[in-house]
């Protein structure tokens, strides 16, 4: 039985549907983040956006058994998009063979490292570092693109309050990043990815 497309379907209705084996429930749920994925992946990679979102949206179709409902389908639906990311970014490292040399520590296993380039590294490294309760929201907004609004919601705290975590949260990357022990050309370029990792969030935002 098909389902009507009301405008004001929610995401818990079609999710249902779809899980009950109805396909068009599926791909109007899906339909909805096109637009999010297409923005969240062009920020990272423009050039290879479609085809990303493209495996992001197929991944989901495939492995919806395994959504248990502990998060929102976004934060899941995200949680793939990051995974399809980070596979994209290791076949490209593999293929140009690309060294990563940033020392790092015992958590860190070379086929998490990978994926990214020497100044992302970094900044990931530097973020692990960022206390949880500010680094919680700067992963929310800047990687998982939520809104602040989202994510006051999620946390149970007012929207002011993740804009002052977000500003301390930025800081305190941006120090881990300045006291990071390499060589000062990497540094510099972990800052300046940094620097436009903020600015395509906040233009993106601001759209």
């Amino acid at each position: 039985m098909a389902v009507p497309p009301y405008p004001a379907e929610t995401t818990e209705r079609l999710l249902v549907h779809w899980r009950s084996g109805n396909r068009e429930a599926g791909n109007r749920l899906l339909h909805r983040y096109v637009p999010e994925l297409m923005g969240f992946f062009h920020r990272r990679s423009a050039g290879n956006t479609e085809e990303l979102v493209q495996r992001t949206l197929l991944a989901c179709t495939q492995n919806l058994a395994t959504f248990e409902g502990r998060s929102t389908f976004r934060t899941y639906l995200y949680g793939i998009a990051r995974n399809q990311y980070l596979m994209f970014r290791r076949a490209e490292a593999f293929a140009s063979r690309t060294p990563v040399t940033i020392a790092t520590g015992p958590d860190e296993s070379p086929s998490q490292l990978a994926a990214v380039r020497q100044e992302q590294v970094l900044v990931m490294l530097a973020l692990q570092r960022v206390e949880p309760i500010f680094s919680v929201v700067l992963k929310k907004y800047y990687w998982e693109d939520e809104s602040l609004a989202d994510i006051a919601r999620e946390l149970g705290v007012p929207v002011g309050t993740v804009k002052s975590r977000l500003a301390r949260g930025r800081g305190a990357l941006k120090a881990n990043l300045a006291q990071a022990k390499v060589r000062d050309e990497v540094r510099t370029a972990a800052l300046r990815e940094l620097s436009s990792w903020f600015a395509a969030r906040e233009d993106g935002a601001a759209r």
